[in-house]
């Protein structure tokens, strides 16, 4: 039989575990998310929806193009648990993205989480992208990959995100690294823009 020393003891460990928070996005896996991007013509293309490990949030990546070229890359976050959250619409403009710095499509609290850099062809419309992504808050180390948008004349719709594998992006899924007790400390991986799709 156990005695009452111990049985305190075991309680002074054992009832913190239980206010330990869920560390969402631990199982790895990513919900399917709702269809929220619709492809679209004219000045607003889509290119791929990105949803992640973390949440059930939904970003719509676009272009706003300007006849044959690029002006901004465009992002529309979703927020499908809450339907009557208004939808958030961010452009990055293509200078932005050529800058030096790139553009932080992803972030808080002073960590870059996403960064986008790299060059759009005025002649063509055709961009050539580096996408970075912070691996490990708690060092600063970033993973990156190549990544480029294509026109595809006379073809509906006319640009796509192609992966370092050549093949055509339409989903991405943002794979979180989770740690226990300190939770999500970095990303682990692109799904779909560094890995196959």
């Amino acid at each position: 039989m156990l005695d009452a020393r111990f049985a305190r003891r075991a309680r002074f460990f054992l009832l913190p575990l239980l206010f330990l928070p869920v560390l969402p996005g631990s199982a790895g896996t990513a919900a399917t998310p709702p269809v929220v991007c619709i492809a679209r013509s004219g000045p607003v293309q889509f290119l791929a929806e990105i949803s992640n490990t973390r949440d059930s949030n939904v970003d719509c990546l676009g272009l706003r193009v300007e006849g044959n070229t690029i002006a901004a890359l465009r992002i529309e976050s979703h927020h499908p648990a809450d339907w009557r959250a208004p939808v958030k619409i961010e452009e990055f403009p293509i200078a932005q993205i050529a800058g030096p710095r790139g553009a932080v499509l992803d972030g808080a609290d002073g960590h870059d989480a996403v960064i986008l850099r790299g060059s759009v062809s005025a002649r063509d419309g055709h961009a050539q992208l580096v996408t970075s992504y912070l691996y490990n808050g708690l060092t600063g180390e970033y993973r990156s990959c190549p990544i480029r948008i294509d026109r595809i004349a006379d073809a509906a719709p006319s640009w796509r995100l192609v992966n370092r594998f050549n093949e055509t992006v339409s989903r991405i899924v943002v794979r979180t690294r989770n740690v226990p007790v300190l939770g999500t400390i970095g990303i682990a991986n692109l799904d779909g823009v560094c890995t196959p799709a």
